[in-house]
């Protein structure tokens, strides 16, 4: 090989993404000129991101499944790291480059998840060939990268952060007015920790975490506590996030007023819970900042419960930093704590200001996270101003805002979502009071005043789950989600006892509350005990992995996972063990009942099953498996995928309908690159005619070819 090309090859560039500036923000600011090369950026983080993450993904599965051995088995850091983070000689390897190129590495990942380092801008330019500029807003100077990062392919680096210190996470607090609020016993009569309290539960020996980033005044929280009879309450302990730090109270007032009304209502329900309030300096705004906060919380183990109440606009957050916080979730998950995020209090549109552009909040958006919406409440107050009981609720929107939902543009649907539409993932979860004036919730900030937001409803169910782990005896429940949805859709089906008070009037500005899951409230607002209770006894997943739903295709055992329906609904038909796969593989054949919520998606009588089918192709499938534990069919890249039944041209209204939305679907499959795998479409509502039974067909070509075949059938 010539001198050059070898050159070119050890050289060989990725371009990881790096948090980008929102091109509105930079919009209205005006350009100083470059930064100067002794500028110093103290916190860049250096994303090397998780070497398995499917995984991680199936032990945080099997940590939610009672029949698992690894149920409730949470893993400390040094399994994670040696399981599911990059190898102990990669990380050296990234760590050992970036000392030789100047950069002074601050903390280390015990995960090897990501490494802190600090340097200056002339470093950054060298290292990474991303020069800085400054730029000016007011008052405020902004440095900002002026290109994107490049860096050596060996070191696998997945993404750089803090390159930028422009403002992007904002507190999602609303002030009120001073009218009758909620306070701590009112929120504990509604939903439920009343019943808990009264069964001795204190949240003692339980732990929540706070991520913040602006110091407070301990005398408003003792102040809190004294004026709602709590005085026994624990005091709030500060976990810095960079040790030896000295945090301080940032100037704008809504920065003390967030972290007060965290504190303040993360221990209302449960006062003998430790509250951590985990915080970054202001100082490292860029890559510090909450994300530094998380991080600490995360590997510190601050808290059996993460909360957090901030919010960051989907569509101007570049994919590598939802990715950063989603992993950073998921070790959570792993270690057992569980996170529950501010959904927003714009609607359904985040993003704030004029802009109308459907979106959500980009760290609530992840799979691993509680996105927590928003309601206004009934407590049924009595001349005093006293709750008196659960008066029912709507979805928040009112002059102080609305609560936060939609569809996530980065995150796909999770299984834990099946059948519940839309491609991507959903939020809210779940929803609490978050009005700041129908009504709000009292805090004290030197003296006492009235605030709302999801903000609130956010450390009010960080409280209430505090109970939860007490009622179970536990330090922990990781990853609450496919619980929380099994438990929600048995509710609706009329098969468990209410968990959820089902939130089905109003809206948010772009989604209407309604019967069941929506994109207004979730599931509804829960009730503590019932919760507590419903943990014990969560009914089994139709599809606790995508994998439980899906039909082998034809072909034999070295193609028939090149193309497979998936089916989505509970009672599947079961066959026998064929074809190297095991007994309980879905069958070819499924029959629904008119009405039946479980396959039937609409639930009603009308004299046709809508069931919802997606076609996967190229499927990793590690249901069969050789006697060494090999894969019986090696998934290859998928070249075409075609429907072949229904046939074009068939006339029959449903067959044109089916054919017409399946074939939509599969346009969809990403093209690039030409070669699919584990690609499913879209969920397609299927309509079957009572009395009559509808087959589905696709042929997936890759070298081979194989035949996706489904038949379903309706009954009265």
């Amino acid at each position: 090989m010539s001198r050059p090309g070898l050159a070119l090859l050890l050289l060989s560039l990725v371009t990881p993404a790096v948090a980008a500036p929102a091109p509105r923000l930079l919009a209205r600011m005006t350009r100083v000129g470059p930064a100067p090369a002794d500028l110093v950026l103290p916190d860049v983080t250096v994303v090397l991101g998780l070497r398995d993450r499917p995984g991680l993904e199936a032990a945080i599965a099997a940590q939610q499944d009672p029949r698992a051995q690894g149920f409730r088995r949470w893993l400390d850091a040094g399994e994670i790291a040696d399981r599911f983070g990059p190898r102990r000689a990669h990380y050296e390897r990234v760590r050992g480059w970036l000392e030789a190129h100047g950069f002074r590495v601050t903390a280390d990942s015990p995960y090897r998840l990501a490494l802190s380092t600090a340097g200056t801008a002339a470093q950054v330019e060298a290292a990474f060939g991303a020069g800085l500029a400054l730029y000016r807003d007011g008052r405020r100077t902004y440095r900002v990268p002026t290109a994107e990062v490049v860096l050596p392919a060996e070191l696998a680096v997945q993404a750089v952060l803090g390159l930028d210190d422009l403002p992007a996470f904002h507190p999602l607090v609303r002030l009120g007015v001073d009218t009758t609020a909620l306070a701590p016993s009112d929120v504990a009569l509604v939903y439920g920790t009343a019943v808990l309290a009264g069964r001795g539960l204190t949240g003692a020996g339980r732990s929540i975490a706070v991520v913040a980033r602006s110091d407070f005044h301990d005398a408003d929280v003792t102040s809190f506590q004294a004026l709602f009879g709590s005085p026994s309450g624990l005091a709030p302990a500060r976990v810095l996030a960079v040790p030896g730090s000295h945090p301080t109270i940032l100037a704008d007032p809504r920065e003390e007023t967030e972290v007060l009304l965290d504190v303040q209502w993360a221990g209302a329900l449960a006062p003998q819970a430790q509250v951590n309030v985990v915080l970054a300096l202001p100082s490292t705004a860029g890559g510090g900042d909450i994300p530094q906060s998380l991080r600490a919380a995360v590997e510190q183990r601050a808290g059996d419960v993460i909360s957090m109440s901030f919010g960051l606009c989907e569509p101007d957050t570049r994919p590598a930093t939802t990715e950063y916080f989603d992993a950073l979730y998921a070790i959570a998950n792993a270690q057992g704590q569980t996170v529950v995020v501010s959904s927003g209090d714009d609607g359904g549109k985040d993003c704030g200001g004029n802009d109308q552009t459907l979106a959500v909040n980009a760290l609530a958006a992840s799979p691993h996270a509680v996105a927590v919406g928003g309601t206004e409440l009934d407590p049924l107050f009595d001349p005093g101003g006293s709750a008196t009981g659960y008066g029912g609720e709507t979805a928040w929107q009112d002059a102080g805002g609305a609560g936060g939902g939609g569809q996530s543009a980065r995150f796909a649907r999770p299984s834990f979502q099946l059948g519940l539409g839309f491609d991507g993932r959903m939020l809210p979860d779940v929803a609490l009071a978050a009005s700041p004036s129908t009504p709000g919730y009292v805090i004290v900030r030197q003296s006492p005043r009235v605030v709302g937001g999801t903000s609130a409803s956010t450390p009010v169910l960080a409280s209430l789950l505090a109970l939860v782990n007490e009622a179970h005896g536990v330090h922990g429940l990781g990853q609450l989600l496919p619980a929380v949805y099994r438990l929600g859709a048995a509710q609706g089906a009329g098969t468990h006892a209410p968990v959820f008070h089902d939130v089905t009037a109003g809206g948010n500005d772009a989604f209407s509350a309604g019967a069941g899951f929506d994109l207004a409230t979730g599931w509804g607002s829960p009730i503590a005990d019932a919760l507590a209770d419903g943990l014990d006894d969560v009914p089994a997943p139709a599809c606790a992995q995508d994998l439980d739903c899906m039909i082998p295709g034809s072909g034999g055992r070295q193609r028939s996972c090149l193309g497979e329906w998936l089916v989505e609904h509970a009672g599947l038909v079961r066959g026998a063990a064929k074809g190297g796969y095991p007994t309980g593989t879905p069958a070819a054949t499924q029959t629904c009942r008119d009405g039946d919520p479980t396959c039937d998606t609409d639930g009603v009588l009308d004299g046709t099953c809508t069931i919802r089918v997606a076609l996967c192709v190229s499927v990793a499938d590690a249901r069969a498996r050789d006697r060494h534990g090999r894969l019986r069919c090696a998934p290859k890249p998928a070249r075409s995928v075609r429907l072949v039944v229904p046939r074009p041209g068939d006339t029959e209204p449903a067959a044109a309908s089916n054919r017409e939305a399946l074939t939509a679907a599969i346009a969809q499959l990403p093209t690039e690159p030409v070669g699919l795998r584990d690609a499913c479409t879209a969920g397609v509502p299927v309509s079957v005619p009572v009395g009559t039974r509808t087959t589905l067909k696709a042929r997936v070509r890759a070298g081979g070819g194989a035949v996706a075949r489904v038949t379903l059938g309706c009954s009265p």
